[in-house]
């Protein structure tokens, strides 16, 4: 069954991707897939497929105007280019970085594929896609970002039926709707906060939608019929995504930066951890799954470099702190430990503060992936941060230290993005009602699923004095879990303006407006 998925995977995905096409050039762009991400003021990361599943050169080509690029241009000589070979050892991804381009620019650039066995053909081209580098670090140029989480979930996969309508009154039809509503934003780039697949759980060609939200069937087409063991098989899932017409339009026009949660392994996994010795895994360990996992989130996303957190400055008032919150921690079990355990790893720490401490922004955006007081998992299963206990436990130990430390170094404008629990929330912290003190009041903002099962509401640990300023789940609307998109999706975007105001708005999947909060810093 996998390798008859492998090949629908294939035919879907250049079928989608070509509806966006111009005529004239369908067949030879579907064989090429390009993304770009981890932008900075003077480098980027191109990433692409060759689809033709053959040995090939892939090359990009980049430069600061569309018309450069085209066939008939007098002016290529003006784009820039670079190439690498590709083959079945990376299935047929790479990645390639340019460094030395100019900051707050908007540059287009094509992926082309030239199999390298003698008489197969000429070079395939992928369609001319744009990013824009972030802006130097001393200008005040506005900055707009999204982020998103939760994709493909619960066995909500790429429904052709599935239709909303947005608030300015298009009708959007098809697959994964909610990029249509984001790209009408125009962000300068996205967040994939992680959860970006759901590799531990199938996808039914169809689906029992429940009655509380109109009854009915759920059709997926191409569905998956299979949980991810494999390198082959994390593979496909990232493939699976990429077919969507969508989602391949958002990125071909929007950088992003990636992380990844539990889903791109296995629900709740930690290091060390063993499997149920049950189907489908059998008793394998976690880091052997973690392994192919990674190994899969590297090939298929334009990464610079292994290592999963990092940072990134858009202009003098916003950076941006990406967090790796499942390569370092402890076991989940041990997280009532009143001694503290693992969330980040002593190096990811270090670097954290060192980060937060030197940083000269306005704004200091912290992206952890797993939410800092909504209790997750059983009770001997914690995965987040908080244990619905109100003592500093467990990972919490960590965490009172961060916070500690951005007071004592007078850290300002410190604010936490998440996702993960499925429902969407705003979230103030304030240390006159936490069991711990000794910090500085500060907001988080949590938002999804962007296509997958709404849940929640979950409880709030009390260790940091948190409380819902806006809620949206299942829990607040009467119905049942579970609940399929288009019902409670969501996504979040962050507006700084040049006079270093903040923006954050919880948006549902429509483009209504949930919940809006301004910012001026201190």
């Amino acid at each position: 069954m996998k390798s008859k998925l492998k090949r629908l995977l294939f035919v879907s995905a250049a079928l989608a991707f070509s509806a966006a096409l111009p005529v004239q050039s369908v067949a030879a762009n579907a064989m090429a897939f390009s993304q770009a991400g981890d932008v900075t003021p003077d480098s980027v990361v191109l990433w692409g497929r060759c689809n033709l599943e053959q040995d090939a050169l892939l090359t990009f080509t980049l430069a600061t105007h569309e018309n450069v690029l085209t066939k008939t241009s007098e002016n290529k000589a003006l784009a820039r280019k670079k190439s690498l070979k590709v083959s079945d050892e990376s299935d047929y991804t790479g990645s390639l970085i340019f460094r030395g381009l100019k900051p707050g620019t908007q540059y287009y650039y094509q992926a082309f594929c030239k199999p390298l066995a003698k008489n197969s053909g000429t070079a395939v081209e992928g369609k001319i896609a744009i990013f824009k580098t972030a802006s130097d670090s001393e200008k005040t140029d506005p900055v707009r970002f999204v982020w998103v989480a939760d994709l493909g979930g619960q066995g909500w996969g790429r429904n052709p039926d599935l239709s909303i309508t947005h608030v300015d009154g298009e009708i959007i039809q098809g697959g994964y709707v909610i990029f249509d509503s984001i790209s009408k934003l125009n962000p300068d780039f996205a967040l994939f906060q992680g959860d970006m697949i759901y590799a531990d759980g199938p996808i039914p060609p169809s689906k029992e939608i429940p009655a509380d939200v109109g009854g009915g069937t759920w059709i997926n087409n191409p569905s998956k019929d299979f949980v991810a063991i494999t390198l082959d098989d994390f593979r496909a899932n990232w493939k699976y995504n990429l077919g969507d017409e969508k989602m391949t339009h958002f990125l071909a026009k929007t950088p992003i930066y990636v992380q990844w949660d539990d889903h791109e392994v296995s629900n709740n996994w930690y290091p060390g951890e063993i499997m149920p010795d049950g189907a489908p895994y059998f008793g394998i360990s976690a880091d052997v799954l973690a392994a192919n996992a990674r190994q899969a989130l590297l090939e298929y996303n334009p990464i610079e470099g292994s290592e999963l957190y990092r940072q990134m400055q858009h202009g003098r008032h916003m950076e941006l702190f990406l967090l790796d919150e499942r390569s370092y921690r402890d076991a989940n079990p041990d997280n009532y430990d009143p001694n503290g355990i693992e969330m980040l790893g002593q190096e990811q720490l270090a670097w954290l503060k060192e980060a937060l401490m030197n940083s000269q922004a306005t704004w200091k955006i912290i992206s952890t992936h797993d939410p800092l007081s909504i209790v997750t998992g059983g009770i001997d299963d914690r995965d987040a941060w908080g244990q619905d206990d109100p003592a500093v436990l467990g990972r919490e130990v960590q965490l009172a230290g961060i916070l500690k430390f951005i007071k004592d170094h007078d850290i300002r404008n410190v604010v936490f993005l998440t996702a993960d629990v499925h429902y969407t929330a705003a979230i103030s912290y304030d240390p006159s009602i936490a069991t711990f003190k000794d910090f500085n009041p500060f907001w988080e903002f949590v938002i999804g699923p962007i296509n997958a099962g709404a849940f929640g509401s979950g409880n709030l640990d009390a260790s940091f004095g948190p409380q819902y300023e806006y809620l949206r789940a299942p829990s607040t609307e009467g119905i049942g879990q579970n609940t399929p998109p288009p019902h409670l999706q969501s996504f979040g975007l962050i507006d700084i303006a040049e006079n270093g105001d903040l923006t954050v708005k919880l948006i549902d999947i429509t483009g209504e407006v949930l919940f809006e909060k301004i910012f001026s810093p201190l």
